[in-house]
């Protein structure tokens, strides 16, 4: 079974879509004991719902998508995963509207919440500063300052998984970082392109900057062309490594499991006393944030 199939029936799926929908149907299929995805649908079986609806709600959510997006690639209807999807999704929109924290989130929020990554980046980069003044690198070198670089990255730039699939050398593609003094991060292929268009970043922190301006020189000297490599034989970092990556250094340096996910709502948290009063302003005036923006009168 390959990602190929998946494809041909999720025709209005982005690229980035069916890779996401391929790695969670992969996983669904581990759990399920099997080593790879098997070549028919007799695996999304009853045991295997029951086991993801006893999961917390993210996962559940997640690996209930994957078996709907299975079920479709083997052509057969799968009802009650379908349920399960949408009884996920909604469960999941109530709660992200709430504003209430989750208990994984309570769980995983480090003390002094989105502060902490900085923090956490400042501490790291004490730790590759060396290799600042070294010329030439190993693939042992480039990753680990490569995962210094992630994290003050997330620490200041709150965007999903993308950056994993930034490229730094021609043909660019959708996704890209360009610029020496002033570096731009362009995301043009992502999960809400179709709504909000492209994401373009001017990365205005001097940190951030400073980490680019070291890196990618480094970096470019890989074949593959993007901006992450991996560890031991230098090729592109996919996206679900990345995200690994962060979860498993966060883990280990903060004693939380952080993904990309939570690094979003800490952010967004984090300017909470603004977002706020920007929505009592809009309740006020009876329009929306894009017509607030029109309101604005500058100097």
């Amino acid at each position: 079974m390959s990602r190929a199939r998946l494809a041909k029936v999720c025709t209005n799926c982005k690229e980035s879509s069916i890779k996401t929908y391929w790695a969670n149907i992969t996983t669904l299929s581990r759990i399920a004991g099997k080593p790879a995805v098997p070549e028919s649908a007799s695996w999304l079986n009853a045991a295997l719902l029951k086991r993801v609806r006893e999961m917390p709600l993210q996962r559940r959510k997640r690996y209930a998508t994957a078996g709907v997006k299975a079920a479709q690639m083997y052509k057969v209807q799968k009802p009650n995963w379908s349920k399960l999807m949408t009884e996920a999704s909604e469960t999941y929109s109530k709660q992200r509207e709430s504003g209430k924290r989750t208990k994984r989130e309570h769980e995983n929020w480090p003390e002094n919440g989105y502060k902490a990554l900085k923090k956490l980046a400042d501490e790291m980069h004490e730790e590759v500063r060396h290799l600042e003044k070294k010329k030439t690198w190993s693939n042992r070198d480039l990753y680990h300052y490569q995962r210094y670089l992630i994290v003050r990255f997330y620490s200041t730039y709150a965007l999903r998984g993308d950056l994993a699939d930034v490229k730094i050398k021609r043909p660019f593609g959708a996704n890209w970082l360009s610029g020496k003094g002033k570096y731009i991060v362009h995301i043009g292929e992502h999960k809400t392109e179709r709504a909000r268009g492209a994401i373009q970043i001017s990365i205005e922190d001097k940190q951030v900057a400073d980490a680019f301006r070291v890196f990618v020189p480094h970096a470019k000297q890989q074949s593959h062309g993007y901006l992450l490599s991996t560890l031991r034989q230098g090729n592109r970092l996919q996206r679900q490594d990345m995200l690994r990556l962060i979860r498993n250094t966060t883990k280990e340096r903060l004693g939380k499991n952080i993904g990309v996910q939570l690094i979003r709502v800490l952010k967004v948290s984090a300017h909470q006393k603004e977002i706020d009063q920007a929505t009592e302003l809009q309740k006020e005036l009876g329009h929306s944030g894009a017509m607030q923006r029109r309101y604005i009168s500058r100097d």
